[in-house]
């Protein structure tokens, strides 16, 4: 973590304001100090210091006035950063895009960030992304690409490249993020911190400008998996609810998972299932099927788009329009068509693969490329590549944790549809064996 390597860390701060041996003001106070010394990773796009220190202050006189035995928020006095999809009351939402840089200031917070405040959150600010969440590097925005805090001359990964790079170089205590292909996790990966991506639906996304409807999710990013536990706990309205792991049984998917993984990465899946084996789990070697059709995800893009392309086309980034326009050729047939097929896909695996509990697969097959490579026209080949483990993931619709297994690589444990809290007890048990590598 860049000029951090002797701070506490957030989870360690969380027991301090939990305790009252730190106040909310001072928490946001030390999270603006971290943003501004790190402006050059350009994380953030709106910053709401004056807002943040208000709803802090507040916090604390509300604290003070209560009695010692009434238990404060799960988040309480927490700086957490919000990607610049979901609306924030008072803050404009901008998608990183010129075509939004007019926007008025939302009038209601989406759903899950009124549900993070509920928790005594404290909102620190809006984070950068790829230009509508529409790629896999964070190099395309209107506000300037994000640089990676584990190497500046290195993309983030995308779209929630500022939530994972504010998340990494320990600007707040957790991140708001969005997944249609990959866009928790893949940041997550490249970024060395922990990204989250429930099963389909367990987080609303009202108030979240779509990507494609059909394979959206919203989740946390955070420093440690206990960290996106709390943070998804609140998101989804569930209890905390850890699930037993002493001998699970792994499912280990090399075909196309594991093609052509770059040396650091395959080294990174081998400590994984070291460590899986040392829990004493069973590692079954398995296939998954893989659907690469983007009939659906496409139209649903263009149709929520093409008012705005209609009007100012010219504000989209030159990268960001071809894939949106490319939607429209998709028929209503071919549209209908392809969404029964999802749904038959996801119906036929609700129960995940037979005979194991948990799958085991790297999250990104590379490491993140440069910036200076996505200048190139092999930018969208290397993005597919980044991406290629974590999409089938949002097509089954199941729940997928990327944790670190370096710096700059991750591992992705996933599990049948609502089987979160296996997944996230699964991670801790092995983050446990393999040590936290963010710090």
């Amino acid at each position: 973590m860049p000029e951090s390597a002797n701070n506490p860390s957030w989870s360690e701060l969380r027991g301090q304001l939990q305790q009252g041996h730190l106040t909310a003001e001072a928490a946001v106070r030390m999270s603006l100090e971290r943003i501004a010394a790190l402006e050059s990773l350009n994380a953030f796009i709106t910053v709401d210091a004056e807002g943040a220190l208000s709803v802090a202050r507040e916090l604390d006189a509300m604290r003070a006035a209560t009695s010692i035995n009434d238990k404060p928020g799960a988040l309480f006095g927490l700086p957490v950063a919000i990607k610049d999809l979901a609306d924030v009351k008072g803050l404009p939402t901008t998608a990183a895009s010129r075509v939004l840089h007019d926007a008025a200031p939302a009038m209601a917070d989406a759903e899950c960030v009124g549900r993070l405040r509920a928790a005594g959150a404290i909102i620190i600010g809006k984070t950068n992304l790829h230009e509508f969440a529409y790629g896999g590097s964070g190099a395309i925005s209107a506000y300037g690409a994000v640089r990676n805090p584990r190497d500046p001359q290195r993309v983030c990964g995308g779209s929630s490249s500022g939530s994972a790079a504010a998340v990494a170089a320990g600007m707040c205590f957790a991140a708001l993020g969005t997944d249609t292909a990959g866009s928790i996790r893949l940041p997550a990966a490249c970024c060395g911190v922990v990204g989250f991506k429930p099963t389909y639906g367990a987080v609303p996304v009202a108030g979240i400008i779509p990507l494609a409807w059909s394979y959206d999710h919203a989740g946390p990013l955070a420093a440690t998996v206990e960290d996106a536990a709390a943070m998804f706990a609140v998101l989804s309205g569930q209890s905390m609810d850890w699930q037993p792991a002493q001998a699970l049984r792994c499912g280990v998917v090399r075909k196309y998972f594991c093609d052509d993984l770059a040396p650091e990465v395959a080294a990174g899946f081998a400590r994984t299932l070291d460590a899986a084996r040392l829990l004493g789990w069973e590692l079954h070697e398995v296939e998954l099927a893989h659907d690469e059709d983007r009939k659906a995800s496409n139209a649903e893009s263009w149709a929520f788009h093409a008012r705005w392309v209609a009007e100012r086309s010219e504000l989209y980034d030159p990268g960001t329009l071809p894939r949106i326009v490319n939607g429209r050729k998709v028929t209503v047939e071919q549209y209908v068509e392809a969404r029964r097929a999802l749904e038959l896909y996801r119906e036929a695996n609700r129960t995940g693969l037979p005979g194991v509990d948990v799958v085991l697969t790297p999250t990104s097959p590379i490491l993140p490329p440069t910036l200076e490579s996505f200048a190139t026209p092999e930018a969208r080949r290397q993005e597919l590549v980044m991406l290629r483990n974590t999409r089938p993931f949002n097509v089954l619709g199941w729940p997928t944790v990327s944790l670190p297994t370096s710096a700059m690589t991750g591992v992705q444990v996933s599990a049948a549809w609502g089987r979160d809290w296996l997944v996230l007890t699964a991670a801790q048990s092995l983050e446990r064996m393999l040590g936290n590598t963010l710090r």
